[in-house]
């Protein structure tokens, strides 16, 4: 359980992606991954003589675990209820929770769901119970697919865990975002549950968001998108999808074991000068230079 703030102002709620832990807790971490806007452990706990905490999360992050414990948030005033096998607790949210036994083992997602959909979540009373126990399928088969991946990493478990923080930041929009539509009504308007999946396409698989099929999947034409799209965003639809592609790359620049031609190309560019000429106009500086200044700092 997560209870001070990380050390850093490179992301919008203002934490790292690592966890901090209190010293007095026994804890020992089995497995850890930095991914796309979020970070796996796996970690256990010696609670000893503890039973009880009061905690006020500087992050939203998941936990997966079988361990039994009781809990409510204190805004809500209500009784204590039982947690369940997937938890999710949001940032600035103060929690109480309680448990008898003495080991735990958990599954940690630290996830900065604005991030990673470039849209903000803010849940009501109720839906801030819902998230004591998660009872969502894709939820829990994505984490229990990332502790599979952490615990016996494969050739690919990078690729697959950037998917998952993806899926789980577009999940969690889509569970307890606002209401969409069901059908592109005759005001065709692009709501939020729309551009997180928009943003969770682009991110799984940037350079191939292609407006025409975009405007097709809607019934209206591409010229007829492009003017909506920007009536309800303030920007066009290239720029929406290349501002979240260099996101992406950002991402990808903290970890300084990719090279810079392949963060080009798994972010949908052709080549490195494409890419550096992109990025540049946006940041001001090219991709070694930012990833120089991570260095720096």
């Amino acid at each position: 359980m997560l209870t001070r703030p990380y050390d850093s102002d490179r992301h919008p709620e203002g934490t790292s992606l690592d966890f901090i832990f209190p010293q007095e807790f026994e804890t020992s971490l089995e497995a850890a991954r930095a991914t796309v806007g979020a970070r796996f452990e796996v970690r256990r706990f010696f609670w000893r003589e503890r039973s009880e905490i009061v905690f006020t999360p500087p992050c939203s992050y998941f936990e997966l675990t079988r361990f039994p414990s009781m809990g409510r948030y204190l805004a809500s005033a209500r009784d204590f209820c039982e947690q369940g096998e997937v938890r999710f607790y949001p940032a600035a949210c103060s929690f109480q929770m309680h448990w008898q036994e003495r080991e735990q083992r958990s599954l940690f997602c630290r996830i900065d769901i604005p991030a990673i959909t470039g849209l903000p979540m803010e849940l009501s009373n109720q839906q801030l119970r819902d998230t004591i126990d998660m009872r969502n399928p894709h939820v829990r088969a994505m984490l229990l697919r990332a502790q599979q991946e952490l615990v016996a990493p494969g050739l690919c478990s990078q690729l697959i865990l950037d998917s998952i923080s993806v899926g789980l930041a577009a999940e969690m929009v889509q569970q307890f975002g606002p209401e969409s539509q069901p059908e592109f009504t005759s005001r065709r308007t692009f709501d939020q549950r729309y551009l997180a999946g928009l943003v969770a396409h682009i991110r799984e698989q940037p350079g191939r968001v292609e407006i025409g099929q975009l405007a097709a999947e809607r019934g209206i034409s591409v010229r007829h998108y492009e003017r909506l799209f920007r009536t309800a965003t303030g920007e066009s639809p290239a720029a929406f999808c290349r501002r979240h592609m260099l996101a992406l790359a950002k991402d990808l620049l903290m970890d300084r074991s990719l090279l810079v031609k392949e963060i080009a190309y798994r972010c949908g560019f052709a080549n490195t000068a494409s890419f550096s000429v992109a990025f540049r106009q946006i940041e001001g500086c090219s991709p070694q230079q930012f990833r120089d200044r991570l260095l720096i700092h």
